[in-house]
């Protein structure tokens, strides 16, 4: 028996990862809370899994609005029984945290701790859990286990039920069990910054904080690419280079009527005119305090490369669609900017730009959520919700200098 103090002596997400490419066949999820950073971030391991006649069952709690509709989208179309788990008494959380491996010559590995089914509570979170494979000293653990799902699958159990369809959770975002994404991110920060106000005080930091998960280190001189600046303005200088990176992030944009024929074209500038906040100490940050990198050097693509494309794949409402592609259109088309084409295909041929009706990509905002540099999460809100987004935003800026430009924003 191993006990795993994350992220001190290994994350329970690479452990996860290991494991399910060892010889079992089956896997058991229990999670009290279940996001995208953490489903989306398993998602080649348990596809992987499941392409090698692997089974997967997951029971997902839905308290305190910790699990979002978005993820149990990905797990509904990832798994072979997915479980809702609640209780209506305000005095009963369902708050289990285990993963269990299993194979058909009984041999079972399992983990429990304190890690959710997260970004954080997978990777970089302070968590703790004891993981093992089981032997005749812990089969008790496996048989309690076992005996709880038994109860979880009977259908005469009122707190426990099956996700047959996508309806299903649609009921359920529709009665506030599960909530989007990105309205519990902006609700938990506007908590975050509530709470100092109620005092009637500043709050006084008493604590540091845990640095080298995932998280890149800033350079002291800007090292980065010289940009240069279309504005009339001197040119500037990235503080650190534009590098490929895992590392969570979201960034958001106006789409406004959006380019192209079709309504799916998004422009993304090489740099920003900031309006609000600062990118200070963040990979966005240039040598000039009112100037940052544009939303192109979000998706890791170097603003001053305009001889490359790159391809990524965007997941929205548990689908994904490949080859959106990034690029800086020459000759005709051009019009200076880069762009990114919102028009990549799901397996079934469904174009994102057409999911839900012609050209509704238009007039929105769209957040979008890095995974790996290839794979990002996308959530659309509407237009009345920025002025909350530019108040949860680290920096604001626009895409050009002029007042009416689009805004993009990083949370």
């Amino acid at each position: 028996m191993i006990m795993l103090n994350q992220p001190f002596n290994g994350q329970l997400g690479e452990i996860l990862k290991d494991k399910m490419g060892a010889p079992y066949n089956k896997l058991t999820i229990l999670s009290a809370f279940a996001k995208n950073s953490g489903v989306l971030r398993l998602k080649p391991a348990l596809e992987q899994f499941k392409n090698s006649g692997g089974y997967i069952e997951a029971y997902i709690g839905v308290d305190a609005h910790g699990t979002s509709y978005e993820a149990v989208l990905n797990l509904f179309e990832l798994c072979d029984e997915l479980y809702i788990v609640h209780s209506e008494s305000p005095v009963t959380t369902f708050h289990s945290k285990v993963y269990m491996l299993s194979n058909d010559n009984q041999d079972k590995w399992m983990a429990i701790g304190s890690n959710n089914l997260t970004g954080g509570g997978l990777w970089t979170n302070f968590e703790s859990a004891t993981y093992f494979d089981v032997t005749e000293e812990t089969i008790n653990c496996a048989n309690e286990l076992d005996e709880l799902i038994t109860q979880f699958k009977d259908p005469a159990y009122a707190c426990s039920k099956r996700i047959e369809s996508r309806a299903d959770l649609d009921e359920l975002l529709a009665e506030d069990y599960l909530r989007r994404e990105m309205r519990i991110q902006i609700d938990a920060r506007i908590e975050r910054q509530r709470r100092p106000a109620n005092t009637g005080t500043q709050q006084t930091r008493l604590f540091g904080t845990q640095n080298g998960i995932h998280i890149p280190r800033m350079p002291q001189q800007a090292t980065g690419t010289v940009i240069r600046n279309r504005r009339g303005q001197a040119d500037v200088q990235a503080i650190m280079p534009i590098t490929a990176t895992n590392d969570s992030e979201r960034m958001w944009f106006e789409t406004r009527s959006l380019t192209g024929g079709s309504r799916n074209i998004l422009d993304l500038s090489k740099l920003g005119s900031v309006i609000s906040g600062s990118a200070s100490e963040t990979r966005y940050e240039t040598d000039n305090p009112a100037i940052i990198l544009g939303g192109v050097a979000f998706f890791d693509v170097d603003p001053e490369a305009t001889d490359i494309e790159k391809s990524i794949t965007v997941n929205y409402n548990g689908i994904d669609y490949e080859d959106c592609v990034i690029k800086f259109p020459t000759g005709d088309r051009s019009n200076g900017s880069w762009r990114i084409q919102l028009k990549g295909k799901s397996a079934a041929g469904q174009k994102l730009h057409t999911v839900e009706g012609v050209e509704w990509l238009r007039f929105k905002i769209v957040v979008f959520e890095k995974i790996r540099t290839d794979y990002y999460g996308m959530s659309v809100l509407e237009e009345d919700q920025l002025a909350q987004l530019e108040s949860q935003s680290r920096v604001v800026a626009t895409n050009g200098s002029a007042d009416n430009s689009k805004k993009y924003g990083l949370l």
